[in-house]
């Protein structure tokens, strides 16, 4: 969890600074990708570690973990592609965002959610996806000249990662006397 939150900060400063500060305020929740992931992940563990799972939370956490961990990877493949630099900067965070792909891959089988949680995440990541690519508050990227394919990888992945949490989908065992999520 710590380091979860202390990387959240750097990225709220250091990478998406800028951007935040120059998104209205009703922008803000969807500018700093990683970092609010990474947010969120360690609230889920929080929640799971006091034994008060919450659904939701988990999913959005490890949909977040593991759709801009991949993205960030992503984006660094395209721009060393595109004849860009692939320097230290960048090493770090493909390490740091691979790593965001596989702690969200461990808090997954720990999840019991069902199709509301599934269609809310769909939902959030989709609306995500909008701000960045159809109204432009996204982060800063190395290589805009590949804005399409970086656009296309990431409304992909909510697609996949949405469909295979459908697939996926574990309700929790509800109380005798309540009906369980579908």
């Amino acid at each position: 969890m710590g380091i979860n939150l202390s990387s959240a900060v750097l990225g709220y400063i250091y990478w998406y600074g800028d951007a935040i500060l120059a998104s209205p305020p009703y922008f803000w929740p969807f500018v700093p990708d990683s970092p609010l992931s990474a947010t969120l992940f360690a609230f889920a563990l929080l929640a799971y570690y006091r034994g008060r799972p919450m659904p939701l939370l988990g999913l959005l956490a490890v949909t977040g973990c593991i759709k801009y961990g991949l993205w960030t990877d992503w984006v660094w493949f395209t721009n060393s592609l595109s004849g860009g630099t692939y320097d230290l900067e960048a090493v770090v965070l493909s390490l740091n965002h691979f790593g965001m792909v596989l702690e969200g891959l461990t808090l997954l089988p720990l999840l019991s959610f069902g199709l509301r949680e599934v269609a809310l995440v769909a939902a959030w990541y989709g609306a995500n996806d909008l701000v960045d690519y159809a109204v432009g508050r996204r982060p800063r990227l190395p290589n805009p000249e590949d804005l399409q394919l970086i656009a296309g990888f990431s409304v992909a992945t909510t697609g996949v990662l949405s469909l295979m949490w459908l697939a996926l989908r574990r309700p929790r065992r509800s109380a005798p006397g309540r009906a369980a999520s579908p």
